[in-house]
């Protein structure tokens, strides 16, 4: 093996417990924030090396990372992250509108009312640190709010399949969301507010149409951003370090 290069952002030594999860949970953050970005290739006898584990569950938590759409295995050759790409992309904006959908109509009567100023709090900051060009506090805000909206449903199956579908557009939203322009952003901050008063309101129509604009919206932005970067990167591969 050759010269490892700087460590993981984030990584941290596995301690006592199940190691397969502890495991799957590390790589699965590092994927969705990406600190392993989509077609990255995944070298197990480093990241085995950094988390302070043999081989054995490092592929385990892998092969539950391939069930999960997040990671990619080859036959004979090496791990890597998944790539993300417009079509992909539609899949996944295309199951958000159709679960979150769903979810918002019964959320809206069934969110603690304690959660609307939280969830306004937090979208004034991400407003605050947005006009400063800091898009971590925003993406934050941006999975909290669409999760409190899966949680709310109180339907554990459907936050079982709901999970599949939100970590995929977690990473997504961490890809493009970070490199978006100011204005984008404050758009978003905006739709999400719009969504809030409607949940206030405990409208579960009113909250659908704006969840849907929001959404649709939301795809075509995170295609443009896609396709800002390819231009930007006309001779990438789609590969990176690895890691």
């Amino acid at each position: 093996m050759g010269e490892e290069g700087p460590g993981l952002v984030g990584i941290k030594k596995i301690r006592k417990g199940p190691l397969r999860e502890q495991v799957r949970d590390q790589i699965k953050n590092l994927i969705l924030t990406n600190h392993l970005r989509p077609g990255q290739p995944i070298v197990i006898d480093r990241l085995a090396n950094e988390l302070g584990v043999s081989h054995t569950p490092v592929r385990e938590a892998l092969a539950m990372l391939e069930h999960e759409g997040l990671v990619e295995m080859k036959p004979y050759g090496t791990p890597q992250v998944a790539e993300i790409n417009a079509s992909h992309v539609h899949n996944v904006w295309e199951m958000r509108l159709l679960l979150e959908g769903w979810a918002v109509r019964r959320s809206a009567l069934r969110l603690p009312e304690e959660a609307f100023d939280q969830l306004e709090r937090f979208l004034e900051a991400a407003r605050q640190d947005a006009r400063q060009s800091r898009y971590d506090t925003h993406v934050q805000s941006d999975i909290a709010m669409h999760d409190l909206i899966l949680q709310a449903t109180d339907n554990t199956l459907f936050e079982r399949l709901a999970r599949l579908v939100s970590d995929q557009s977690i990473r997504v939203r961490w890809l493009v969301e970070t490199i978006a322009t100011v204005d984008e952003v404050l758009e978003i901050i905006d739709e999400h507010l719009a969504l809030l008063e409607a949940l206030r309101a405990r409208d579960p129509d009113l909250a659908y149409r704006r969840l849907t604009r929001h959404l649709e919206a939301g795809l075509q932005r995170q295609l443009n951003a896609l396709e800002r970067m390819k231009m930007s990167q006309p001779a990438a591969t789609g590969t990176g370090e690895e890691v």
